[in-house]
């Protein structure tokens, strides 16, 4: 039984011989990766195509009613009411049109024009039915031009203003007597308050008949005058 001593154990350095089970294997090749088949587009129908692209278009109204919400609630901070608000560079009759368009505000007035409230508001000022065709205008204008340039986009919405107001606003205004004001007005309600309460003060103590009279119209209700019959005021009538 001595021949388990007179053994020598393997050198932990030297690797043992492979085995020729091991020599004969090969490499195997990579599987082929089996092709992906690509999905089947289907083709919409004209009803789910419709309806594909009011969705999106709903998408746009909420996307576009939540960026109104933001800016709302940060005007309302405190912060942004000490703000001065920025004077205009240009006060020329043009600046008084518009340059942007809500189309979600333009889809709303359409609808409730085309709707029975609409209606009856129309019967109720005017005194008979009225078209909504001006709502779709301003509507589709505002879809047609919303992926276009900023700049050419405020120019049609400007262009489709001034031609609403030749076709509403037509005839006498009050430029028929106040002059178009050119330039802008600085500083118009700044001034020393206290001086002026001062002033209104002294002049009550002056005028005491006058300032009672005064209060005493303020304090009373207007009452129109009677007529007669025929129309006449008798308080006219001698």
């Amino acid at each position: 039984m001595g021949w388990w001593w007179n053994s020598k154990p393997a050198a932990s350095g030297e690797n043992p011989l492979p085995s020729s089970s091991t020599q004969n294997e090969e490499p195997s090749p990579p599987a082929a990766a089996e092709p992906i088949a690509e999905p089947v587009k289907r083709t919409l129908s004209p009803e789910e195509q419709s309806n594909l692209e009011l969705m999106e278009l709903l998408k746009e109204f909420e996307a576009q009613s939540n960026a109104e919400q933001d800016q709302r609630t940060r005007a309302k901070e405190p912060g942004a009411l000490k703000q001065s608000v920025p004077i205009p560079a240009d006060i020329s009759p043009d600046s008084l049109y518009p340059t942007e368009m809500s189309c979600q505000s333009a889809f709303d007035y359409a609808m409730f024009c085309q709707g029975f409230g609409g209606q009856f508001v129309n019967i109720y000022r005017y005194g008979s039915f009225r078209s909504c065709s001006n709502h779709w205008e301003d509507f589709w204008l505002c879809m047609r031009t919303r992926n276009w340039d900023k700049q050419d986009r405020a120019k049609a919405i400007q262009d489709h203003y001034r031609k609403k107001a030749v076709q509403w606003k037509t005839g006498p205004s009050s430029e028929d007597v106040w002059e178009v004001r050119e330039h802008p007005v600085k500083d118009a309600f700044q001034g020393n308050l206290e001086e002026l309460e001062a002033r209104i003060a002294e002049w009550q103590k002056a005028n005491p008949d006058r300032t009672a009279s005064m209060s005493t119209l303020s304090q009373s209700p207007l009452r129109a005058p009677k007529l007669d019959p025929t129309g006449s005021n008798p308080s006219n009538a001698r």
